[in-house]
């Protein structure tokens, strides 16, 4: 494998001499310009479509040329800069005319020793001038037997072009074929025409390492993994090689792969080895960006995301005092912030973090913490660390109650961060707190468009972790709509993404389990939802803390179905005492309550949750987190009924309904038009027998229960649709509409059909 020298970049050689001697037509002579920058000058880090476009000049054919040169005009009417290119291609007809481009160049170059040529003047110091002199420097330093195969692999690199090369060019072409050198005869033009170009011999040690590179920062950077193809290109290039720096590059994507393949032992079997060859070559390497403490830093990630927790925590402290050690800021400051992510992440693992204070040395709160961060983030211009802080404070004012404005100011805060500085991959990560913040204000037609568009605009440049968390977060609100096949077709599209990212696969899976669980407890397909719990209960060791709490919530909600209270009680008495052990999120702690409510009103003691409701409403209303606070408004609508206060359940209930229309929460609202039925059906009662009022109460009563087994239907709810049916035949028999009656039983009978056909 060549050292630097490439046919690729004798072809640049090429272009720039094209272009410095005014072969280009004027109005194509910026577009030359920009393509040659676009891979000679080394793109500022973090720009991937650069990156892409400069490591293109490692493909082994002349495609990555021809594509663009052939839509620029030359100085010759008729003719592209392509059809030039290709012209002075081929009238290098051996070594001597090769060495002659060089020098060429070389000379072109502009001095201070008063040498002047023709065309384009090349200062020394421009990147053209500096690109050509290395090539230059690099040429004098071959060997005979490395020029020579220089030689031969630009031959067969230009030889799929003969066929354009001779159309343009007959004459030419003829006195090619009319040649009797067996080099530059027509049948061995063809022979190499048709053959396999060595792609190793295409290939640069320095192309292989900044492709290396590459890959280990989009592997950091989107937490996916490099494609097969990729890889075997890199592992063979790698092998073909014998440049120290890019040994520990090599190890470390090893140690990326192995992590997102699962492979616990063989990713901290590569960064051991990536821990010795980066102390070996750290002091001779000027291409490696990791270093020692960035490698500890690799290692404490990796033991948390395996539940190794002490092992984190030693690995992280050896990481903070190894940057303060190296005086690297950005090192340490990550770190820190690191820590404050795990402990608001993993509330249960908060102890063992400590906090971010005692480690820099003093006392302080979480609030104190943050705004060290982001005034550190702020001294050393680390935007990405300052908009991560911001939503973290965001996320920490929201789960603790505070107040949603303050946390919607954090978020806004946190994307001006990402447009005024081109934060590109924290854009996703914004809008999934966004759309969990308009979720907990009861707007979930907002949080799904904010997943929605999120998921477009930012799903290049954001890492695959967020797109699975926003595209999860999605179907979650699908599936409380009923839109569960939505629901699942979405989730089976993000399959082929996260192939080989166990985590990622896990969670995706976790998330399609969810979804057929909540349909099975709508279709009371018990026998399906206690196999979906089963295969859910592994999650509760390792998996993400919010689908642990809804597969909790949803365990608790099969209990109710079955009339297990017993058990669904003391489920919520231990998720109680874990939620308030960890001090994590005051919205689960609510909802718990709400689900003992319900516990207590389909035991028949619905009275004894009334001062649990009202504290718990009171809670909910003070956070402004509105879904919660209808729902606990729905168990206190229950009391009321239990306690034949109808009209008092019936104001209740329609105050409530408009927000809940809003909130796309079938099952609340389908309970609440049944419950609006319930209390005018009481409120009949008050009426005399045969009364006109007391008909048209039960006409109104008969509308909602209609409006509620509609939105049951949706979420295929079978218990919710066949007691509406019941009572709306109730009801049509008490109004005398035999009709109704038996529409009613008709549908009845046609539900339970289905039921029978489908448990059979």
């Amino acid at each position: 494998m060549p050292r630097y020298l490439t046919p690729a970049r004798v072809c640049l050689l090429a272009l720039i001499h094209i272009y410095q001697s005014r072969q280009t037509s004027s109005e194509s002579s910026l577009d030359v310009l920009d393509f040659i920058a676009q891979h000679v000058v080394t793109s500022p880090e973090g720009d991937d479509i650069d990156d892409i476009e400069h490591i293109a000049i490692a493909q082994s054919c002349l495609s990555t040329f021809t594509a663009k040169l052939h839509q620029w005009a030359s100085e010759v009417p008729g003719r592209s800069v392509n059809d030039v290119l290709l012209q002075f291609l081929w009238a290098i007809n051996g070594i001597d005319a090769l060495n002659e481009l060089f020098t060429t160049l070389r000379a072109s170059v502009a001095s201070t020793s008063g040498i002047t040529t023709e065309g384009r003047r090349l200062t020394p110091a421009s990147p053209l001038g500096q690109f050509v002199r290395r090539c230059y420097v690099e040429y004098t330093r071959l060997p005979f037997a490395d020029v020579q195969n220089l030689w031969n692999v630009f031959v067969d690199y230009r030889a799929p072009s003969y066929d354009d090369w001779a159309g343009r060019n007959p004459h030419a072409a003829m006195a090619l074929e009319n040649d009797k050198s067996p080099w530059e005869n027509s049948a061995t033009l063809r022979r190499m025409r048709d053959a396999d170009i060595n792609e190793h011999a295409c290939v640069s040690a320095l192309d292989t390492e900044n492709l290396l590179g590459f890959a280990v920062h989009q592997l950091q950077k989107l937490g996916t993994r490099v494609p097969t193809d990729v890889r075997s290109r890199l592992q063979t290039w790698i092998r073909e090689q014998c440049e120290p720096g890019s040994q520990p590059l090599q190890y470390f994507m090893a140690f990326f792969e192995n992590w997102r393949a699962g492979q616990y032992t063989m990713a901290l079997e590569s960064l051991h080895q990536y821990f010795d060859y980066s102390l070996a070559a750290r002091t001779g390497s000027d291409t490696m960006r990791v270093f020692y403490q960035y490698a500890l830093l690799h290692l404490s990630v990796l033991h948390a995301d395996f539940e190794c927790w002490s092992e984190s925590i030693d690995a992280m402290n050896e990481c903070i005092a190894t940057a303060r050690e190296n005086q690297d800021t950005a090192c340490l400051n990550f770190a820190l912030s690191w820590l404050l992510y795990l402990r608001h992440a993993h509330p249960n693992r908060g102890s063992s973090y400590g906090n971010v204070s005692s480690v820099l040395g003093g006392s302080g709160n979480e609030h104190d913490e943050m705004a060290f961060l982001k005034q550190k983030a702020k001294d050393s211009r680390n935007w990405n660390l300052l908009s991560g802080t911001l939503l973290q404070e965001a996320s920490l004012e929201m789960c603790t109650g505070v107040g949603i404005g303050r946390s919607q100011e954090h978020l806004l805060q946190a994307r001006y961060v990402n447009m005024q500085h081109d934060v590109l991959n924290m854009g996703l990560a914004t809008a999934v707190l966004q759309g969990a913040s308009f979720e907990r204000m009861g707007q979930n037609h907002l949080a799904r468009r904010t997943y929605e568009v999120s998921n477009t605009v930012h799903k290049a440049r954001a890492p695959v972790k967020d797109f699975v968390y926003s595209t999860c977060r999605l179907i979650h609100s699908l599936s409380l709509m009923g839109n569960f096949t939505r629901a699942l077709n979405i989730l089976s599209d993000l399959f082929p993404m996260t192939r080989g990212v166990l985590k990622l696969e896990q969670y995706i899976l976790g998330a399609a389990m969810l979804v057929q669980l909540r349909r099975s407890l709508h279709r009371d397909n018990r026998e399906s939802a206690r196999d979906y719990l089963f295969q859910l209960r592994p999650l509760r060791e390792f998996g993400d803390p919010e689908m642990i709490f809804q597969v909790n919530l949803l365990e608790i909600d099969f209990h109710i179905r079955i009339n297990e209270l017993e058990v669904a009680m003391q489920l919520v008495t231990k998720r109680l005492k874990e939620v308030e052990d960890a001090g994590s999120d005051v919205a689960e702690r609510l909802l718990l309550h709400d689900l003992k409510i319900r516990i207590y009103a389909k035991s028949g003691h619905a009275s004894k949750g009334f001062t649990l409701a009202l504290r718990t409403a009171s809670i909910a209303e003070r956070h402004f987190l509105l879904p919660i606070l209808f729902k606990v408004v729905h168990g206190i609508v229950v009391i009321l009924l239990d306690q034949t206060e109808y009209e008092a359940a019936k104001e209740l209930c329609e105050a409530a309904l408009p927000k809940v229309l809003q909130s796309d929460d079938l099952d609340l609202r389908a309970k609440l038009f049944v419950t609006i039925g319930e209390a005018y059906v009481g409120i009949s009662h008050s009426h005399p027998q045969n009364s006109s009022e007391r008909k048209q109460c039960l006409r109104v009563a008969q509308g909602y229960i209609e409006r509620g087994r509609e939105a049951f239907a949706e979420l295929e709810d079978f218990w919710g649709m066949l007691d509406c049916l019941a009572m709306k035949g109730r009801l049509a028999r008490v109004l005398g509409d035999d009709t109704s009656t038996a529409q009613a039983d008709e549908m009845y009978n046609q539900l339970m059909q289905n039921k029978e056909r489908d448990d059979a």
